[in-house]
C-alpha cells in the first residue's frame, strides 16, 4: 500500500455515502459471512472481538477501524458487549480523469484495499461516525448530504494517521489523546467518567495522566480554552456577548460572565471596550450590543460538566449539567463529560442564587437548632417517601450524612452540616464562617461517590443527570424556581431533613426580622413610589421580577413594594427577562435597584442612564453579582435588612 497515491486517488475521486449503520453485539454472538455489498468501512465502537475479513483475522478492541471492499467476506466474534458500525460507499474516478490515475486504480485500489489498524485518536473519529449515523437517519436529503462532508473528515484523520510513522502513532500518550479530543470539542460538555470508560482507564488514571503532561486538571484545560477563544471573538468580531458565550460553549450569558471575570479579572465586554479603546476606538457600555454576528460550529448537543457546567444555568436559575445523544455510547460518554465540566455550560446551566449565606439575620446559631456530625451518627434504617422533580422517592427518615449540591444556605439554615456542596455556593458572601468541614464536591461525581451521602440534595432537571445522582444515594431534586416563597422552601426541607422543628423556629425569626424591615421603611418611602430591579451587563438590560434573585424577590415580595405600571406583567412573571436599553426610561422606578461594575458617577455620565431622574439623584442601589445572585433563605434575609436600610439612607439625605 503506497499511502501517497491512496491519497490522490482519494481527491480525485468522485464519492458517495450508500449506507451508515449501527449494530450491537452480546457476547458470544456474531456476525457470520456477510458479504460487502460495497467499500466499507467497520468502525468498533465499544467492546472487544475477533473480526474476520476473508482469510485474515484482526483481534479488535474499541476505536479499531476495518476496510475491505465490494465482495469481501466480513465476519464479527464478540468476546464482550461490542458496538459496531457499517460505513458503506461507492468511490469511482470520473472519466475525464488522468490516464495515470486511472493506471494507478488499477494497480492499487484503496477503495477495494483491506486493511485494519488502532488508530490515534480514537474519540475523534467515534465523534464524526456517530454524526453520519445520527444525520443518515433523519429523512431530509438536506442531512444525508452532510453525511459525505463529514465522510470526508473522517476518511482525511485516517489517511493522516496513516500517513505518519506508525511506530510514531503508538507513542502518543494517553494524555495527548485526550488533550487533543478536548482540543477539538471544547465547545461541548463531556465528563471524564465515561471518556475514561471507553479508553479502558479509570478516572483518576486518565486525570492524573493528564495533568502530569498539561499541568492542569482536564476541566482547567477546557475552561482556559473557553476563555481563550471568548478573547479572540471579543477582539476580533462585533459578534454579541450572547453569541460569544454560546459559540465558546456556555448557553447561559451571565454564567459566562462569571467565568470570563473569574479567569481575566474583568468582565468581557469592558475586556472588549479596553481592546477597542487601545485601537483608537469609542466605546460606550450603554450601546446597543454589537451587529455582527459570529456562526457557531458547535453542535450543543452535549454540555461539558464538571465544576464548571453544573453551575451553568438555564434562563430560570437552573444551572445544571447536560444531555446525551441516541446511542448507548455517547449518552454515557458526553453525560458524563457533563459531570467534568459544569458547566461549562451549566451553564446552563454558575449554579442559582437558591443557596447561599446564613449569616443575614438569624439570631440563633447553629449550636441552638441540633446540628447533624456526619461522621459520629450512623444513618437511620427507616425510611420515608417525599415527592420531588423525578416523582416519589424514598429517603431515610433522619439522613446523617447529607450532600448539598444545591441548595446550601437552606440546608444549613436547619442546622444541618452538609458534607459537601459546589464551590460557587462555598463561595457566597452570605455563609462566611459556618462552613467549617464542608468540603468542595470538586470537579466529577467521584468525590461525591467517596463522602457516602446517605442523601443529595439538588435542583437538577436533567434526568440523565438525576440519575447519576441516584445510583450514589437517594437523591431529592427540586427545581431553583419552584418554590414561590422563604417558607414553602424551608418547610419542604425541614420535613426532606427531619428539621421541622428548626425549620418552624427559622422561619419564626424570618417573620420577626422582615416584619422589623418593612415597619423600618414606613415613612421613608413616598406614597405611589414605584421600585425597579435591572442588571447592566454589557450594554444589555435585564429585568427582574418578584420571583427572581437580584432583588427581586425582596423588594416586590418580602417588603411589598410596586413595580412601575409600565411594565409588561408577562416580564414580572419571568424569572428575569431582557429589555431594550430604550425602555429603560419607561420601565425605571422611582428606585433602582440595579445589578452592574459600574459606578453611580459612570452611570450618572452615561446618556441614558444618566437621564433616569432615579440615577440622576442618587436613589440607586448598586451591587454587583457577587452579592446579588444568592437568593437562598439566608441570603434574602440579609438582602432585605440592607436594602431596607438603604432606603432610609436614601429618605435620610433629602
Amino acid at each position: 500500500m503506497n499511502i501517497d497515491d491512496h491519497i490522490q486517488l482519494w481527491d480525485q475521486a468522485i464519492v458517495r455515502v450508500l449506507d451508515v449503520r449501527q449494530r450491537t453485539l452480546e457476547q458470544g454472538e456474531s456476525l457470520s459471512n456477510y458479504i460487502l455489498p460495497a467499500s466499507s468501512f467497520v468502525y468498533i465502537a465499544r467492546g472487544r472481538g475477533q473480526l474476520w475479513l476473508d482469510e485474515s483475522i484482526h483481534h479488535a478492541d474499541s476505536f479499531y477501524v476495518l476496510h475491505g471492499g465490494k465482495g469481501a467476506s466480513l465476519e464479527i466474534v464478540a468476546e464482550s458487549t461490542l458496538e459496531y458500525y457499517l460505513i458503506l460507499y461507492r468511490a469511482v474516478l470520473p472519466q475525464n480523469s488522468l490516464y495515470d490515475f486511472q493506471l494507478l486504480m488499477q494497480s492499487d485500489n484503496p477503495f477495494e484495499q483491506p486493511f485494519g489498524f488502532l488508530p490515534n485518536g480514537g474519540l475523534e473519529l467515534l465523534d464524526f461516525v456517530q454524526k453520519m449515523y445520527r444525520d443518515w437517519s433523519q429523512p431530509n436529503k438536506l442531512d444525508k448530504l452532510q453525511v459525505r462532508g463529514v465522510f470526508y473528515q473522517f476518511v482525511h484523520r485516517l489517511l493522516y494517521q496513516m500517513q505518519s510513522n506508525a511506530e510514531e502513532m503508538n507513542q502518543h500518550s494517553l494524555a495527548e489523546q485526550v488533550l487533543r479530543f478536548l482540543s477539538q470539542n471544547y465547545q461541548e460538555s463531556k465528563s471524564i467518567e465515561s471518556l475514561s470508560s471507553l479508553l479502558n482507564y479509570s478516572p483518576q488514571h486518565l486525570s492524573r495522566k493528564f495533568k502530569e503532561q498539561t499541568g492542569l486538571s482536564p476541566i482547567e484545560f477546557v475552561t482556559k480554552l473557553r476563555i481563550e477563544k471568548a478573547q479572540f471573538l471579543l477582539m476580533t468580531t462585533e459578534a454579541s456577548l450572547q453569541e460569544i458565550a454560546s459559540n465558546v460553549g456556555y448557553s447561559d450569558l451571565f454564567y459566562f460572565n462569571r467565568m470570563f471575570k473569574k479567569h481575566m479579572g474583568i468582565a468581557p465586554g469592558q475586556f472588549r471596550n479596553k481592546h477597542l479603546a487601545r485601537q483608537g476606538q469609542s466605546s460606550n457600555h450603554a450601546k446597543n450590543p454589537l451587529k455582527k454576528s459570529i456562526e457557531n460550529h458547535s453542535s450543543q448537543t452535549y454540555i461539558y460538566n464538571d465544576n464548571e457546567t453544573h453551575y451553568q444555568y438555564n434562563g430560570e436559575e437552573d444551572f445544571t449539567m447536560n444531555k446525551g445523544t441516541k446511542t448507548v455510547v455517547f449518552s454515557t460518554l458526553w453525560l458524563c463529560f457533563a459531570i467534568m465540566l459544569s458547566a461549562c455550560s451549566a451553564g446552563n446551566d454558575a449554579t442559582t442564587g437558591t443557596d447561599s449565606n446564613r449569616s443575614g439575620g438569624k439570631e440563633t446559631s447553629s449550636s441552638n437548632s441540633p446540628s447533624t456530625n456526619p461522621s459520629e451518627t450512623p444513618p437511620s434504617s427507616e425510611t420515608k417517601t417525599v415527592s420531588t422533580q423525578f416523582g416519589d422517592v424514598t429517603i431515610p427518615v433522619d439522613p446523617k450524612r447529607v450532600a448539598s449540591v444545591d441548595y446550601l444556605g437552606t440546608v444549613i439554615a436547619l442546622g444541618v452540616e452538609p458534607l459537601g456542596s459546589n464551590n460557587v455556593l462555598l463561595n457566597s458572601p452570605y455563609l462566611k464562617g459556618q462552613l467549617d468541614g464542608v468540603e468542595d464536591i470538586g470537579e466529577s461525581f467521584e468525590k461525591l461517590l467517596e463522602m457516602k451521602p446517605d442523601i443529595i440534595i439538588t435542583h437538577t432537571t436533567k434526568p440523565e443527570v438525576y440519575e447519576k445522582y441516584s445510583k450514589i444515594a437517594p437523591t431529592v431534586s427540586i427545581a431553583s424556581n419552584k418554590f414561590n416563597s422563604v417558607h414553602e422552601e424551608m418547610t419542604y426541607f425541614g420535613e426532606v431533613l427531619s428539621q421541622e422543628a428548626e425549620a418552624t423556629e427559622w422561619l419564626k425569626q424570618y417573620d420577626l426580622q422582615t416584619a422589623a424591615a418593612k415597619e423600618k421603611i414606613k415613612g421613608h418611602v413616598p406614597e405611589g413610589s414605584t421600585f425597579s430591579v435591572f442588571q447592566e451587563y454589557d450594554g444589555q438590560v435585564f429585568a427582574f421580577g418578584p420571583k427572581s434573585g437580584r432583588g427581586g424577590r425582596n423588594i416586590y415580595q418580602v417588603l411589598g413594594l410596586t413595580a412601575p405600571a409600565a411594565i409588561p406583567q408577562e416580564i414580572m412573571e419571568k424569572v428575569y427577562s431582557e429589555i431594550s436599553i430604550e425602555k429603560l426610561t419607561e420601565y425605571a422606578g422611582d428606585y433602582i435597584v440595579l445589578t452592574s461594575e459600574s459606578s453611580l458617577e459612570q452611570l450618572q455620565q452615561d446618556p441614558i442612564w444618566g437621564s433616569l431622574k432615579a440615577v440622576r439623584e442618587g436613589r440607586i442601589f448598586l451591587w454587583n453579582e457577587e452579592r446579588s445572585w444568592y437568593r437562598d433563605p439566608i441570603a434574602l434575609l440579609a438582602q432585605t435588612q440592607e436594602l431596607a436600610q438603604w432606603i432610609v439612607d436614601v429618605s435620610q439625605k433629602k
